[in-house]
């Protein structure tokens, strides 16, 4: 499966455009913030894409512009996007959490270290959900989906954030008898 593609197709199923219009529209929608996409990977997975015959492309060149390629979705990619839907659906996928690493390895620390850290990560989450929460509040008029998607995400950090509280008490408890 791949994440990269769902996002290209269904930015292409809005309409037509080229690499550069779809990487600002992932800027824009603020993508790369709950998927990881990349610039480079907006242009890899577009040439993949067309390789593999799910897109169309047109070279248009418009005054003293330089040429630009512009990408639209064919029924074989509309097929693919169905598919990647319906993978998705049926198998969404482990979520990682990055600071789970850091968890694994806290018993490598001093008590005193180990406390101050979960303390800068919680801060860290603290920090991430009330970004993600002014970004939330200025999405006024902007599509249900893409709100619900940052919703998600502060609900996340708040989990996380509350998990870390309980984890710490844990922390202090198990440090205690050691």
């Amino acid at each position: 499966m791949s994440t990269v593609d769902l996002m290209l197709l269904g930015v292409l199923i809005q309409k037509p455009m080229n690499a550069y219009e779809m990487k600002k529209e992932m800027e824009f929608r603020n993508i790369n913030n709950w998927v990881k996409i990349s610039s480079p990977s907006v242009y890899k997975n577009l040439v993949k894409l067309y390789k593999s015959e799910y897109i169309n492309g047109e070279t248009v060149r418009e005054g003293e512009m330089p040429e630009k390629t512009i990408y639209t979705i064919n029924e074989k990619g509309r097929n693919y996007f169905m598919q990647l839907m319906h993978q998705y659906s049926e198998n969404p996928g482990t979520v990682y959490v990055d600071f789970c690493a850091f968890i694994a390895n806290l018993h490598y620390m001093d008590y005193e270290t180990g406390l101050k850290m979960i303390a800068m990560l919680q801060d860290s989450l603290a920090y991430k959900c009330d970004n993600v929460n002014v970004q939330l509040e200025r999405m006024e008029g902007v599509s249900f989906y893409a709100t619900s998607i940052i919703t998600l995400y502060s609900q996340m950090y708040t989990v996380f954030y509350n998990w870390l509280e309980d984890f710490k008490k844990q922390y202090k408890s198990n440090n205690k008898n050691s």
